[in-house]
């Protein structure tokens, strides 16, 4: 009959006191923890890595990963009692061809004494409890947020007693555990899957041969821990052990007071490589935080002058329709106050420089007439034709000393004589206080045939 396996799931938001324990159930891997409700169980399912044990849980190695043997070692004076034990699993060829790599560990259970062969030979020998893992383990049982990783047996709490064993289902097969004074001892798997005659004649077996080394006396009684029914065919066949038999619910794993923690060696390199890649990646993200920090200080010293810009423009874009308005009323102020001031305004500049020309006033320069007349604000140009020399120098000299022209320094070139006579001239007025940048000013002759 098939044991039934409780799948009590553990609540949620709940505080779990303790660490959790992956354990190998009867049936596939099981989360054990211990909540202010009691003790809860999650599973079964066929991959530790399926169940949720959380950042430093307990994985509870099955019988199947590891070498488990019971051995006596001398106690000798200044050795210590591990190379012992190393000398003793070498010469049984259960560390490997590299036992320095070899991941294993070891408990002291009792120390008897033994009679002195000769002087100098070891007078006590002690027990140790060794498991020694195995070279390979299956990739789903190496959990890299495991804490620690105990012998499956160890973590259950033995029977009363001095000398007892512990019957239970794990993975799908029966395997027995022994303790001595209430120290795990040893583990062995069971070839039988069901509870036959084969499992009384193993379990006989091993009794037999444990007592003839001296690792394990009589039995005080055999616990059978299994949730499920036991047949009376079961019970008939474990009454013919020579040891009492009793049957109880499965047990609680807990930490044993010194716990051990059997580190698989693939693990520790795989946490030490991504520790380092995980240095690195600190390192990457270090380097792109600098340079994106430099970028952005970048790209703010460049946009800084960008913005200002674009707010100028924003600022010039809202005053550009009222400065147009104030531009066309300046320019119409400009207009209107050349009209009023005879300095800006060419027609009456014209008429100034023409009016003696035109009311013959004063005579003494009739004969003088204009031909050409340019104004701008940096001068007014005359040029016309006396009837000789000497009206035209006359009438020089009444520009210069007309008040109504005393706004300008005049100058002008000799005047060139014409075929019929005439003389031809060429008068620059320059407002007071312009800078002259040229002496003389326009050739009179340039406009000669």
């Amino acid at each position: 009959m098939k044991p039934k396996v409780a799948k009590v799931k553990r609540g949620r938001g709940k505080e779990v006191k303790g660490p959790v324990f992956i354990f190998p159930g009867p049936e596939g891997w099981e989360a054990w923890s211990t909540t202010e409700d009691g003790s809860q169980c999650a599973g079964p399912m066929d991959s530790p890595k399926k169940v949720e044990g959380g950042l430093g849980c307990v994985v509870c190695l099955p019988s199947r990963s590891f070498f488990s043997i019971p051995l006596w070692i001398p106690v000798e004076e200044g050795i210590a009692p591990r190379e012992l034990a190393k000398i003793a699993l070498e010469s049984k060829n259960l560390l490997g061809t590299n036992p320095d790599a070899a991941v294993w560990a070891m408990e002291a259970i009792r120390t008897e004494p033994v009679p002195a062969i000769g002087e100098g030979e070891p007078r006590s020998r002690q027990l140790e409890a060794v498991a020694v893992l195995t070279g390979t383990l299956e990739e789903d049982w190496l959990l890299e947020e495991a804490g620690r990783h105990e012998i499956a047996g160890r973590v259950l709490p033995a029977p009363a007693g001095g000398a007892s064993g512990v019957l239970r289902k794990e993975l799908e097969r029966w395997v027995v555990d022994f303790y001595s004074g209430g120290k795990w001892l040893h583990t062995q798997p069971l070839l039988a899957k069901e509870l036959n005659a084969g499992v009384a004649t193993e379990i006989a077996s091993l009794l037999a041969q444990m007592e003839a080394e001296g690792t394990c006396g009589a039995l005080s009684q055999l616990v059978v821990r299994e949730d499920g029914e036991i047949s009376g065919e079961a019970r008939q066949i474990l009454s013919q052990l020579p040891c009492p038999v009793r049957i109880e619910a499965r047990a609680v794993p807990r930490l044993p007071a010194g716990p051990w923690d059997l580190q698989p060696t693939v693990l520790t390199e795989r946490r030490l490589v991504k520790a380092q890649q995980g240095e690195r990646k600190k390192m990457i993200r270090l380097g792109v935080l600098a340079y994106a920090v430099l970028m952005t200080a970048g790209l703010v010293f460049v946009s800084i002058p960008l913005v200002k810009r674009y707010r100028i423009e924003s600022d010039l874009g809202k005053i550009a329709e009222e400065s147009g308005r104030i531009r066309d009323a300046a320019m119409s102020w400009r207009e209107a106050g050349a009209l009023v001031n005879p300095k800006l305004n060419a027609l009456e500049l014209l008429w100034q420089v023409s009016r003696p020309l035109i009311e013959k006033d004063p005579g003494e320069i009739e004969g003088v007439r204009l031909t050409s007349f340019d104004y701008n604000t940096r001068r007014l140009l005359l040029r016309g034709e006396g009837k000789d020399l000497e009206q035209t120098e006359k009438y020089f000299e009444w520009l210069k000393k007309e008040p109504m022209l005393a706004a300008y320094q005049w100058k002008h070139p000799q005047p060139s004589l014409l075929p019929n006579g005439n003389a031809r001239f060429q008068a620059e007025g320059i407002p007071v206080g312009a800078v002259v940048t040229e002496e003389g000013g326009t050739d009179a002759n340039a406009d000669a045939p």
